[in-house]
């Protein structure tokens, strides 16, 4: 049975999973969901996650929501010889792996991609504090990735896959990646690795001015 993947374009979260099943090779078929159209709230969508949310997985009838749950459930079921690389199940090196998800679903969610929000979709929320935690979570990721290629283990992993979109789209909301020698370097490993399948872009979207990005003083 063909894997269902419920996405939508624009999307990071929906991109993280699409990406991954891309770099895992394996064949699945694109379930556009439309969000301004309102098709998250259409009871067929709604049957599968009363969440209304995008991604959704759906594999010989197991439904999977929440794009980091699905990174997960894709590292174990098809990661074949390389799934212990994409989801370490050793203490020490998982912890790292959920840490980093962690970073995701919270110093990026809060930061490159509520700014992105804000510009792109005028979510009502404070634009100047997400741009500050944006540029904090760069900071910290920046100093990390000093010291290695990849975020959680000494190979890629989910972790990489997860931090990648939004960072990719910071630009967009106004978030300034390129003072950052480090993550810009990251993002290239990243896209340098087999399979993968850059994001299709959002056509004519409204100039956003970059906020400078201001070092911490010393």
């Amino acid at each position: 049975m063909t894997i269902q993947l419920y996405t939508g374009f624009g999307s990071g979260n929906s991109y993280k999973a699409d990406l991954f099943l891309k770099l895992l090779a394996v064949p699945y078929e694109a379930v556009p969901i439309s969000i301004p159209k309102g098709e998250n709230r259409s009871p067929e969508f709604l049957a599968l996650t009363p969440f209304g949310q995008i991604p959704v997985l759906v594999d010989d009838g197991r439904v999977i929501t929440d794009s980091h749950a699905i990174l997960c459930y894709l590292a174990r079921a098809y990661g074949g010889v390389a799934a212990d690389q994409w989801l370490p199940v050793e203490a020490e090196p998982l912890a790292q792996v959920m840490r980093w998800l962690s970073f995701s679903a919270n110093e990026i969610q809060n930061g490159p991609t509520m700014a992105r929000a804000v510009k792109l979709l005028r979510w009502p929320l404070d634009y100047d504090l997400a741009v500050k935690k944006a540029y904090r979570a760069l900071e910290i990721m920046d100093a990390h990735l000093a010291q290695r290629d990849w975020l959680a283990t000494e190979n890629p992993t989910v972790a990489d896959i997860a931090c990648y979109p939004y960072l990719l789209l910071a630009a967009e909301g106004g978030v300034d990646t390129q003072p950052f020698a480090e993550v810009s370097a990251w993002l290239r490993r990243v896209e340098e690795l087999p399979g993968f399948w850059p994001m299709p872009r959002i056509p004519n979207l409204p100039d956003v001015t970059l906020v400078p990005y201001a070092p911490p003083e010393a």
